[in-house]
């Protein structure tokens, strides 16, 4: 995005004034300036200064200034009705790449999000960002706030993620190892997306089997159903980790009895974790046409769509790995 002249010159001043030490003094220059710019509906000179401001904010390490201007640019974004683009985005990133992990960041994420939603083609936020966030927080061990961002995300997210609960399950019990993949798979096949069921599955598996290769037990072959031929699948030591794989073979093929039938042989295991219940009664009405006895307590596509366009500053963590969390003492 071009900036005039006048918008140069105000630009040098501030910066100036910042590397003086000035913080307080350019901090409320650049509210008053892009205020005035925003008003006359120059808002790409108001986004470029503030952009610029809260990055040099930022990297002057004035962090509530760098974080006040970076929400200012969201509200920016929102007056302008600035799509989602590369540019735009990378102002987003960039900045959260700059702030700490404090309140402020997660305001400005959350503020990002939501913008992102009502100007991209995804109704839950642009994959991208989520894809970027979702990485920002596994990095930082933010392990459930990092969910619903990969569920959200890109292709790629799904692997970053099965990764991400490889490295949260060795840190528990071996016992609860199948209980973290099921937190991707099940999600993931409750928004009707084998793809990154799968692909979460294996990454999951990858990274396990790295550090303890006695997870896997052999081979075997095995018919969905009677009209399909064998397949040669994994056998692992873990019987949530076998009834996963068998999950996703069933729901590519019409083979409703045969899911039943996994839901009942594996029901000890899946009554580890209680909200495992509602997400298997959500795939077998998405995927067989099975309605529930008992009505849904969540929409998790609702529940994706609800942690991410509250308020900012609400927690991002979605309410069905909230539930998972709480009632498995994961973290």
């Amino acid at each position: 995005m071009a900036t005039g002249r006048g918008t140069d010159k105000i630009l040098e001043k501030l910066r100036t004034s910042v590397n003086n030490g000035n913080y307080y003094e350019a901090h409320q220059m650049y509210r008053t300036v892009c205020r005035r710019y925003i008003k006359q509906k120059k808002y790409d000179s108001a986004i470029d200064l503030l952009y610029s401001g809260a990055q040099l904010l930022l990297e002057h390490k004035q962090i509530g200034s760098g974080t006040d201007l970076s929400l200012y640019l969201v509200d920016a974004y929102k007056e302008a009705e600035i799509p989602v683009t590369e540019e735009s985005r990378a102002r987003i990133t960039n900045l959260l790449s700059l702030l700490p992990n404090e309140p402020g960041r997660r305001r400005f994420m959350d503020a990002a999000v939501q913008w992102s939603a009502k100007f991209s083609d995804s109704v839950v936020g642009d994959p991208e960002l989520h894809h970027f966030i979702g990485e920002m927080l596994w990095k930082e061990k933010a392990y459930p706030e990092a969910e619903p961002h990969f569920l959200a995300g890109l292709p790629a997210s799904s692997r970053s993620y099965g990764k991400m609960l490889a490295e949260w399950a060795s840190q528990d019990h071996p016992s609860k190892i199948g209980t973290y993949i099921s937190r991707a798979v099940l999600q993931y096949l409750c928004l009707r997306n084998i793809r990154d069921a799968r692909t979460s599955f294996d990454a999951f598996i990858e990274a396990m089997a790295e550090k303890d290769s006695s997870i896997k037990s052999g081979t075997a072959p095995y018919r969905p159903t009677l009209a399909s031929d064998p397949v040669q699948i994994s056998l692992y030591t873990i019987p949530l980790l076998n009834f996963l794989q068998l999950l996703i073979l069933t729901v590519q093929r019409d083979a409703r009895d045969l899911f039943i039938k996994l839901r009942t042989k594996y029901s000890s295991s899946l009554a580890v974790e209680p909200s495992f219940d509602d997400l298997l009664n959500k795939i077998g009405e998405v995927f067989f046409d099975i309605k529930p006895q008992k009505p849904q307590q969540y929409n998790l596509f609702q529940d994706l769509m609800n942690s991410f366009l509250s308020p900012p500053g609400s927690s991002s963590e979605s309410p069905a790995s909230a539930r998972m969390s709480m009632s498995s003492d994961l973290e």
